[in-house]
């Protein structure tokens, strides 16, 4: 039985036939080195983005616990475990190179969505201040926790409700928020991201109104020269007990402020495998089991959202 192999060119192939991200949380991270490390330095975080990630790993007991004081991150993998079973490895050896080829592509894109998913996940969590998300250790769940800093995003109160916002209140608070960002020292293009409760009463707004040059696109705004965004990032947080959350990019009743050059990158670490020893995005292989019951297949990507919580202000109204 011929075996199955999964060559870098197979991945590349399939990453290729995918189309460009569309994540502002993921498209933020524009910059994206291969780090050949497992650990990021303090050092070189700091002089890249200007404050600290403080790493946790619940109750693994293999990470300082709590604030502990670090020189060195070790960053969590992503990790997918599959299986060619033993039906898709008859149909495999029946099937013409084509047909062949098609069976490993459809596997690698499931896992390509996984990881591009859980990747789109830290990179919203990032965004926060700080990432906690769901990790397993053994057979449970337990919060993978990064905080940047002291985790703490700038929030600008606004004293009116969405329901009774004017076009002039608007205006205010989108500029409230630009001062707040640029008296954190962050200089340069912003982004302005809405919620989606927020986005619909800008929508509302700018149909009842004339005063102001107004444009409504797909998924943004353009009002009095600010182009205002709609947040369409969602992911699922799974708790430890198993329940499951829908959480966005901007919780509601906020518009977010974020500096397009606010010294923020995601790093691609060394992966934590004795084959390929070396950071690229994403990597897979395959593993014959010893109860011939398939072949097993195995994908693995490191993704590190580092973010400088200086470079993001939140504008939020009155409930």
């Amino acid at each position: 039985m011929p075996k199955i192999m999964i060559r870098p060119e197979d991945i590349e192939s399939v990453v290729a036939q995918n189309p460009p991200e569309e994540s502002l949380a993921m498209e933020y991270f524009k910059r994206r080195p291969l780090k050949n490390s497992t650990f990021i330095a303090v050092e070189d975080i700091k002089r890249e983005i200007g404050n600290v990630p403080v790493v946790r790993r619940g109750d693994s007991g293999i990470r300082p616990r709590m604030e502990a004081s670090v020189e060195l991150i070790e960053p969590m993998p992503i990790e997918i475990d599959d299986t060619f079973s033993a039906v898709e490895l008859d149909e495999y050896e029946r099937s013409s190179v084509a047909g062949r080829q098609q069976l490993v592509n459809e596997k690698l894109q499931q896992h390509l969505i996984i990881v591009r998913e859980t990747t789109k996940a830290l990179c919203v969590q990032a965004h926060s201040g700080k990432i906690n998300y769901a990790m397993k250790s053994g057979a449970s769940l337990v919060r993978y926790q990064v905080t940047y800093g002291d985790g703490l995003i700038k929030n600008v109160p606004f004293a009116k409700t969405l329901a009774a916002l004017n076009v002039g209140d608007l205006i205010e608070a989108i500029s409230k928020g630009t001062v707040a960002l640029h008296d954190q020292l962050v200089g340069g293009p912003v982004d302005i991201i809405a919620a989606q409760d927020v986005f619909t009463a800008i929508v509302s707004l700018i149909a009842s109104q004339k005063s102001f040059n107004a444009t409504v696109g797909n998924g943004e705004v353009t009002l009095g020269g600010f182009r205002i965004l709609l947040d369409s990032d969602s992911y699922v947080d799974i708790a430890t007990d198993g329940t499951k959350t829908n959480k966005k990019l901007v919780p509601s009743r906020k518009l977010m402020f974020r500096a397009v050059n606010g010294g923020q990158s995601m790093p691609y670490l060394k992966l934590d495998d004795v084959v390929l020893r070396e950071a690229v995005p994403i990597y897979s292989f395959t593993k014959d089991r010893d109860d011939q019951r398939g072949t097993n297949i195995f994908t693995k990507s490191k993704p590190f959202p580092l973010i400088n919580t200086r470079a993001i202000v939140t504008v939020e109204f009155a409930a």
